[in-house]
């Protein structure tokens, strides 16, 4: 309570009310009525504050109450200590221990600030000068961007040192006398404040050093004048602080658990902050003219935020009243250093304008390097010589407006700076270099190819974002075919790492240009249908893929020499469309097509031959005919191996396929060390999240589950699941499938309440999905009907056999493996009821199948032939008047569901 009385004393006899008191020292009324109640005491930077707003010492104001030192005697730092100043830890710490008087190292080192402008270089040594005030005899503070700001603080020096030199007219010999007291004195710490000429400190410095010396400068290299701390700009928490206190949002004691409080509280409010926290870039200065403004105004975040949006420009320019550590805004310290860096050397101008259209991180230099020749005559003339573009580099680099990257070879560029550079372009300028930049992506990014596409992802990964951007900032009115060749790649690059959504608008702009500028009937138009349609199938889009391929291979038919392999590749998509249908009558004929073209053009071992030999064996396993699947699944691998090597991602198709031929045939040892290799190739060159990883993890789930595996083949299906339902959707075919093989595992398990909803689940997305005539409806109607089965309604069970079979006769045929797993538990059902002959005749022609299909030592063939054993002996029994159930439960659980 003494320092709230005294507190509270000092303000009536200056007749201040509370709120005027606030007002001046730029704090809450609610603070100050708090201090004057004894419920808090203000912290140690706005105790100062006060001590000098009232002109008193801070043990008069305080008293024995916990203070902070006073400054030193011998001290001249030309600003008040920031009563926002806002984290910067790490920092401090660093300079605490670099500029310690214990370390001779301090005496002769010099300890330099470097950072962009605006990022608070200032501010950390402000900081740093008042909470060493104990640490030095002697503080001074020196503003170095000109001779005259030197002279002029130097003498103020000189001034509180008392030197017979003070009221000298010669300015450099104020500047010897306050060297030479340097030289004879120690324990002292000499700031000097943005130095864009690092030869002045010769000035300055003293040869022999007793004390500590602290710069602040843009300039990113000192060479061996003295060791740098870079500065970069605000970690997301405490740059909402500054923000946030700035404002007067959140009181200036504020700390990061309020914020915390305010996003439970207030969460428009919050996310209004971070907006803003954002298109600022962290940039203390931003945002402290941002909260300046907010303060000024009381216009409210979102009002802030949503004006940044439209009038960004003016915004950017307005630093606010009473500002004397800054006073220049964010636009004029931006615009200042970029002329400074421009007449460094011509082509720096063109180098930042180029980055300013790209995404601020992760510039790739190769842009430059290599298609330079797209971007303008000054980068092109400097590209080709290392040494000419290096020192083009480091001009850009000097004044920390460009960050160079040496090990990754990018480039970074602060996004306040884009916006100078964007803001200071005509729409002339900004529409030329925007479509410089286009072609010069265009040429750039990777063309993607079922074969060579995993060998160029890292580039195309590069180089996406800023693809993403230009195919942004590009009119949608354009027509340029380089508009569409870039928005075909990066679509084509997306497609292939399964984000399809993000692709489709693309491939769809690449299409609508080409046909417009190229005409209907042009082979680039063909290849963006087939790209199109490639997705929609991937999709799960049946319907709106094959008008595509249909058209894309009539207007193939009219190019000059139509058995081309442009044309043979939609035949084969269009076969894999028909396959997956279960359209086997349509899909084989356009099949060995496809491949008759590519065999009359290559060479029996080309390595472009291998994708339709795999495409014709997976038709034929499909169909159940595994016996001429299985060398043409050798043969493609085979191709692969011997073209890419065994490690190459393609490879993992091939031995995915044979492990699922394998697995088919019952042939589990050789099936999954096939499956263990795909996997592995697959997660490591796709990813942990592709649609074809989850495939591989899927199939090898269904392997376990075959083996009994049960505790190993779960989580498999439930990753396999996890990845179709976020990269292609909850209603897709996939999904589908995984949720129906989940329900299986889970009915074996005898899990039956989570078997059914899984079941249900499986059953729906198929029919809305796929049509009630799909190949995949008969798997969820089996399903669920052997569920039922087993748990003896058998009445809701029959009407679901007999569609599955119904489905299964029409779509693969009387003979389809699929079909035979319908006969044998349909044969169960019978048997269950009692319905021998019935029953007898479903097996017989299941048996038969699997037989002929899959072997007689496969194990389903096998079960089968227990299941027939087992019937014919209880129709003899029959005959004798005794009859046993005892063999059908158990058929149906060790039974194999089609998948």
């Amino acid at each position: 309570m003494r320092f709230g009385n005294r507190l509270r004393q000092e303000r009536l006899r200056r007749h201040l009310s509370q709120e005027a008191l606030a007002e001046a020292l730029a704090l809450s009324a609610r603070s100050i009525r708090r201090w004057e109640q004894g419920q808090a005491l203000p912290q140690a930077s706005v105790r100062l504050q006060l001590s000098r707003f009232f002109g008193l010492r801070l043990e008069d104001l305080f008293g024995d109450q916990e203070t902070q030192a006073p400054p030193t005697p011998l001290w001249y730092v030309p600003y008040p200590r920031n009563p926002f100043f806002t984290g910067r830890d790490d920092i401090l710490a660093s300079l605490h221990t670099s500029l310690s008087i214990d370390q001779e190292a301090v005496y002769t080192q010099v300890y330099a600030l470097h950072g962009l402008g605006g990022v608070g270089k200032t501010q950390i040594a402000l900081e740093y000068a008042y909470r060493s005030a104990r640490k030095y005899r002697a503080i001074f503070w020196v503003r170095a961007e000109t001779a005259e700001s030197i002279a002029f603080d130097v003498r103020h020096v000189a001034d509180v040192l008392q030197l017979p030199e003070q009221d000298d007219k010669d300015r450099q010999r104020v500047i010897m006398a306050v060297r030479n007291w340097l030289t004879l004195h120690d324990q002292w710490l000499l700031i000097c404040d943005n130095v864009e000429d690092l030869n002045v400190l010769d000035h300055v410095l003293p040869a022999v050093r007793h004390g500590a010396t602290l710069l602040t400068t843009r300039l990113q290299t000192l060479g061996t004048r003295g060791r740098s701390i870079h500065v970069s700009p605000m970690e997301h928490e405490e740059g909402m602080l500054l923000l946030l206190r700035r404002a007067k949002v959140l009181e200036a004691e504020a700390t990061s658990e309020q914020i915390r409080q305010l996003a439970a509280r207030l969460p428009s409010q919050y996310e209004a902050a971070t907006g803003l926290f954002t298109v600022m870039g962290g940039l203390p200065l931003a945002l402290d003219q941002a909260g300046a403004y907010l303060e000024e105004t009381q216009c409210g975040l979102s009002a802030y935020l949503e004006l940044f949006s439209t009038r960004r420009t003016l915004l950017l320019q307005r630093r606010g009243e009473g500002v004397q550590d800054h006073p220049a805004s964010v636009s004029t310290t931006f615009t200042l250093a970029i002329m400074a860096t421009a007449e460094r050397h011509p082509a720096v101008l063109d180098l930042l304008r180029v980055c300013a259209l790209l995404q601020p991180d992760a510039i790739p230099e190769e842009l430059f390097r290599q298609e330079a020749e797209y971007l303008g005559e000054t980068l092109k003339a400097v590209s080709c010589e290392a040494l000419d573009w290096n020192q083009v580099v480091a001009a850009a680099c000097s004044y920390s407006l460009l960050s160079r990257q040496a090990e990754a070879q990018t480039f970074s560029i602060h996004r306040l700076v884009q916006a100078i550079l964007l803001d200071s372009l005509t729409e002339a300028e900004r529409e030329e270099w925007n479509l410089r930049v286009l072609h010069a992506l265009d040429v750039i990014f990777p063309e993607i190819s079922a074969i060579t596409e995993y060998f160029i992802w890292k580039q195309c990964e590069r180089l996406l974002p800023h693809a993403l951007l230009c195919l942004h900032r590009v009119e949608a009115a354009e027509r340029s075919l380089a508009l569409a060749s870039l928005a075909s790649k990066v679509a084509q690059y997306l497609r292939e790492r399964g984000q399809y959504g993000e692709a489709e608008p693309l491939y769809q702009r690449a299409f609508h240009i080409r046909e417009q500028v190229l005409g209907p009937d042009h082979p680039q138009v063909a290849t963006s249908l087939n790209n199109l349609a490639v997705l929609y199938w991937r999709e799960g889009k049946y319907g709106e893929a094959e008008p595509l391929y249909r058209r894309a291979l009539s207007i193939l038919e009219q190019v000059p020499g139509s058995e081309h392999l442009q044309k043979a590749g939609v035949l084969t998509n269009l076969a894999n469309l028909y396959r997956d249908q279960g359209k086997y009558v349509e899909a084989e004929p356009l099949c060995l097509r496809s491949l008759h073209v590519y065999e009359q053009v290559l060479d029996p071992d080309h390595l472009q031959l291998a994708l339709p030999l795999n495409n014709l064996a997976t038709l034929y396993a499909s169909q159940g005919k595994y016996t001429e699947a299985g060398p043409l699944f050798l043969r493609a691998l085979h191709i692969w191996e011997q073209s890419l090597g065994p490690e190459h991602p393609v490879v993992a198709q091939a031995l995915h396929n044979l492990a699922e031929l394998y697995r088919y045939q019952g042939k589990s040892v050789e099936s999954g060390p096939l499956f263990q290799r795909a996997l592995s190739l697959r997660e490591q060159h796709l990813g942990l999240h592709h649609p074809e990883t989850a495939q591989t993890l899927h199939d090898l789930a269904l392997l376990y589950r075959d083996q009994g595996k049960y505790v190993e083949a779960e989580p498999l299906f439930q990753r396999a699941l996890h990845i179709w339902e976020q990269a292609l959707g909850h209603e897709h075919r996939l999904a589908a499938q995984a949720l129906h093989n989940l329900a299986e595992l889970y009915r074996y398990q005898s899990k039956y309440a989570e078997a059914e909803s899984l079941y249900q689940r499986a059953l729906r997305i198929s029919e809305q999905s796929q049509g009630a005539e799909h190949g995949l409806m008969p798997q969820a109607l089996t399903g669920l009907a052997n569920l039922y089965c087993h748990q003896g309604k058998y009445v809701e069970a029959k009407p679901l056999y007999r569609q599955a079979l119904h489905i299964q006769e029409q779509v693969l045929g009387p003979t389809h493996p699929e079909t035979a797993e319908t006969l044998h538990d349909l044969g169960i059902f019978f048997q269950k009821q009692g319905e021998l002959y019935e029953a007898f005749s479903l097996v017989e022609r299941a048996l038969k199948i699997r037989s002929q299909s899959l072997g007689e030592d496969h194990p389903k063939t096998k079960a089968t032939q227990a299941l027939y054993v087992q019937l014919v002996q209880d129709q003899e029994q029959r005959k004798k008047g005794v009859f046993s159930q005892h063999c059908g439960e158990e058929t149906l659980d060790q039974d194999f569901s089609a998948n």
